[in-house]
């Protein structure tokens, strides 16, 4: 155990690297897609919990390789169902270690009620700087928790609670500890409920904030007030179009000057098309 202890300790800079690493890693991947996250925090195991951890598991541990939760990031999401789609974008991601993964709602029997956590190993490749693309770097092995809030709130609970009762809980407590981890598991579904209802009643044509839709805030205003919302659509999708986007650009400009020099009003003709041709 001391040599591990001390070989940690040598390594133990390189070990927080690759943590901020992956967490910095893992909210870029995570912040475009359409979830409700709460926080994505790491942490590098510390030196009195890795010699507790070896002590209770000697015969198990005999090099840091072994042990898989050295680097630790910990993902908070609003609603339990979105678990399990960050998992998926996870898996889909990265090289899983599927043995050493665990979901622990699956652990707990049908009665049961208690630690609901979904824990995924992940593999990845490092060096010397940290995280690496290379095929032939070592293998860091990092421990990925995810939970929904209320899931957090009663292992954070039940967690500091027993940590500070060395002497351990009597079954008194701990049925109340799962009368507790009842009643949240109650309250996830019945917010699941809730955003499922208040989606489905939501009207058809409510508008998001424009603060949600930033790619059309510097264009939308002054397209509502001066032409169709088809020509709108039209420059933000421009790029999208090819070479009929660079033919209808051309026959807008020159509709426009025919306008400005000729009096024509040959630019509606050229906004009727660009109308079709966005869609």
């Amino acid at each position: 155990m001391t040599s591990l202890v001390a070989q940690y300790n040598r390594d133990l800079a390189s070990y927080e690297v690759i943590t901020r690493q992956f967490q910095s890693m893992l909210t870029l991947l995570l912040q475009n897609q359409s979830l409700h996250i709460q926080s994505i925090s790491g942490r590098t195991k510390n030196q009195t919990s890795l010699a507790n951890k070896i002590e209770k598991n000697h015969h198990k541990y005999h090099f840091l390789d072994d042990i898989t939760d050295l680097c630790g990031i910990r993902i908070i999401t609003s609603y339990g169902d979105e678990v399990d789609k960050i998992a998926a974008f996870i898996c889909q991601h990265f090289s899983i270690d599927k043995k050493n993964s665990v979901d622990k709602r699956k652990k707990l029997a049908p009665g049961e009620f208690g630690y609901a956590s979904l824990h995924l190993i992940v593999n990845l490749p490092v060096n010397a700087k940290g995280i690496c693309q290379g095929a032939y770097g070592k293998i860091c092995k990092v421990e990925v928790q995810i939970r929904s809030i209320l899931q957090h709130a009663w292992a954070e609970i039940e967690h500091d609670l027993e940590y500070k009762n060395p002497a351990g809980t009597s079954d008194e407590i701990r049925r109340r500890f799962c009368r507790a981890a009842a009643l949240l598991e109650a309250a996830d579904c019945e917010f699941l409920s809730l955003r499922s209802t208040l989606t489905e009643n939501r009207p058809a044509n409510t508008n998001l904030p424009v603060t949600l839709t930033a790619k059309n805030t510097a264009i939308a205003p002054t397209a509502q007030a001066e032409s169709p919302p088809s020509f709108a659509k039209l420059l933000v999708d421009f790029p999208n179009f090819g070479w009929a986007s660079f033919v209808t650009l051309i026959f807008f400009i020159l509709a426009f000057l025919a306008d400005h020099y000729f009096g024509t009003k040959v630019t509606h003709l050229a906004l009727a098309f660009t109308s079709l041709l966005a869609g």
